[in-house]
């Protein structure tokens, strides 16, 4: 498990050959501003840097921050990633990009507290609990669509790393009766199941882009807006700061094999623990998850009149 002092100056060293393109879906607060902040640092700007997200305002004040250089490019986009049918109105337009070497995924919302204990769901407009749609299915379907951008990087030789900032080491067994997660209860094991169902689909992912990356990655307790007031401030005592755990996913992003794998707070490979995954979960996760999409785009496409 490596220092920040180690983790700053591995960071440090990174000199692409070529301004790379890096997006990171929720980039506007927590742990992606910082990732995102980090990696505008250590390229010196000297990159293309795409926030996703819901707050402008918030994004333009961090790109404010970012260092600026003759190949500096830096971009808002917004997506409200909480609803399957926005995810390709934003990765259409982006298709037109000559590449992707990064994505850093870290949408996420929480309920209030006390709906996250009793285990009460949030629904969205498509009908799925808004935490596990933000975190997963969106997140799936964003890299789903810009996969053919990770490849062109590695056509080119170049680096297509995804991170996915959630609760890799925290997976549970799957109720293969219940996928959706409809009827299944308690705070704890409703992780463990989205946990295996992002293993599954970096799994999956890397399959589909030999060569490059795909980490399932757990930050840690960081303090973050995402998390509930009570819970933030409980916790400030010894969460880290955004900044640091930015060097730490940063750290993570650059640093990790080829093919999936699962990472840790500090950038750290888990190896097998809280893996739940397999051949057979693998193909139950993307059936359903396939299914998710296929009914949320469809009904997208109904209520706006197109014909599918």
């Amino acid at each position: 498990m490596p220092s920040l002092a180690v983790v700053r100056e591995s960071n440090a060293k990174f000199s692409p050959p070529t301004p790379p393109v890096a997006i990171f879906l929720g980039g506007t607060s927590g742990i992606g501003q910082g990732t995102a902040q980090a990696f505008a640092r250590h390229t010196k700007g000297n990159a293309h840097i795409i926030i996703v997200g819901r707050n402008r305002a918030a994004a333009e004040a961090i790109i404010a921050t970012f260092p600026k250089a003759p190949n500096s490019k830096y971009e808002f986009v917004y997506c409200d990633a909480s609803l399957i049918r926005n995810i390709p109105e934003v990765t259409s337009p982006l298709l037109a990009l000559p590449k992707v070497n990064y994505m850093v995924l870290s949408s996420n919302v929480l309920p209030p507290l006390w709906d996250l204990v009793r285990g009460v769901q949030h629904l969205t407009e498509e009908g799925l609990d808004r935490s596990l749609a933000t975190m997963f299915y969106c997140r799936t379907k964003f890299v789903l669509d810009l996969l053919p951008l990770l490849q062109k990087a590695r056509d080119a030789g170049e680096d297509a790393r995804v991170l996915n900032i959630a609760s890799a080491g925290y997976g549970g067994p799957i109720d293969f009766s219940d996928m959706g997660m409809r009827k299944t209860s308690g705070v704890l094991k409703r992780r463990g199941i989205s946990t295996t169902y992002i293993d599954s689909t970096m799994e999956i992912f890397a399959s589909r882009v030999p060569g490059a990356m795909f980490s399932h990655n757990w930050p840690g307790l960081v303090d973050t807006p995402v998390l509930p007031w009570l819970l933030r401030t409980l916790a400030k005592p010894v969460a880290i700061s955004i900044a640091d755990s930015g060097e730490y996913m940063l750290y993570a992003l650059l640093n990790g094999r080829a093919g999936a794998q699962r990472s840790g707070e500090r950038g750290d490979d888990l190896g097998p623990a809280g893996y739940y995954g397999g051949d057979e979960v693998r193909e139950r996760v993307w059936a359903h998850t396939t299914e998710v999409f296929e009914k949320a785009l469809a009904a997208g496409s109904a209520q706006s009149g197109v014909n599918v």
